[in-house]
């Protein structure tokens, strides 16, 4: 309809996209087929995360370069909660790149165009937090295997001998050894992550896989273990709260313990726990305490404690 509203002449004065015979059909194909929201996480993010912890992703010093590539591409993919397009635009180079002893800043490339244009949009930095920066049990050494900025300088170590281009993340065999690594190939080295994870548990991996689904199974889990919906929404970009409730929101496994990973929100650290989520499904809860936000702009959005104690 986009395209053919680029090319027709108008009607009546309008577009063929905003004519109301257009807009009339658009809202009767909506009527007759309704979009069915996924309600229920495809996939275990606590499984994939368990098994991201042994062989054969870890150790990272020794482990093959493509294990290191599927697992720094979904640490960052789930903490941060960003589009494919949005981490292949990610930099190597200062000032797109900064190390700090409690954090790791990513930037896109000044050049980067993302889905929506738009000042809230455009330029916007990934801060991940260090995850247990000073472990001292064997249990918290393994859990800060999952730390991204960990993950990250064994990753610029380990390709800088083939490294051609400055984007963060660089293929790693054939003929485009060294060269940046497109969309599609991040979206393949998400999808192979989990397929590996599920082959290490020996179970059956779910189909289809989709590398977006990892942008509501993070946003579900980071609400799930107590983060705002307003911080939510800022890490995944999402300008109102609609966005999460209509496409995001999934209703985490409320029959057992599951292991939950926060979004790497700089004032909420990373935190890696088992929860048992109880009480209404999120969708549900999302629906009764922010009904009044829902077409609101996130800057009047009110916080979850507020929210809370209302």
């Amino acid at each position: 309809m986009a395209a053919i509203s680029c090319f027709h002449v108008k009607i009546d004065g309008c577009s063929v996209f905003s004519h109301p015979l257009s807009k009339c059909f658009l809202k009767g194909l909506m009527n007759m087929y309704p979009p069915v929201p996924k309600q229920v996480p495809q996939w275990s993010l606590s499984l994939v995360l368990t098994h991201m912890m042994h062989k054969p992703f870890e150790p990272l010093a020794s482990t093959d370069i493509s294990f290191l590539s599927y697992k720094v591409a979904f640490l960052l993919a789930i903490t941060s909660l960003r589009r494919v397009g949005e981490i292949a635009a990610l930099c190597c180079d200062s000032p797109y790149l900064d190390f700090y002893p409690n954090r790791v800043v990513l930037r896109p490339r000044p050049t980067f165009l993302p889905k929506v244009v738009s000042k809230f949009h455009m330029g916007q930095a990934v801060s991940l937090p260090v995850f247990l920066p000073c472990p001292d049990s064997d249990a918290e050494k393994t859990l800060h295997t999952l730390d991204v900025r960990r993950c990250l300088l064994f990753y610029l170590k380990r390709t800088a001998d083939f490294r051609i281009d400055r984007s963060l993340f660089v293929c790693f065999k054939g003929p485009r050894k060294g060269h940046a690594a497109s969309s599609q190939t991040l979206s393949r080295w998400l999808v192979t992550a989990i397929r590996l994870a599920y082959s290490a548990a020996r179970r059956d991996c779910p189909l289809p896989l989709r590398a977006h689904s990892l942008r509501a199974q993070g946003a579900s889990a980071a609400f799930s273990s107590g983060l705002s919906l307003e911080d939510i929404c800022r890490s995944a970009m999402c300008s109102a709260p609609s966005t999460f409730i209509r496409h995001y929101a999934l209703d985490v496994d409320s029959s057992r313990d599951a292991f939950a990973l926060s979004t790497a929100h700089p004032l909420n650290p990373p935190v890696l726990f088992l929860k048992r989520v109880t009480g209404n499904s999120i969708r549900e809860t999302l629906s009764a305490k922010y009904i009044g936000c829902r077409r609101r702009p996130l800057a009047s959005l009110p916080s979850r404690e507020k929210a809370d104690r209302a």
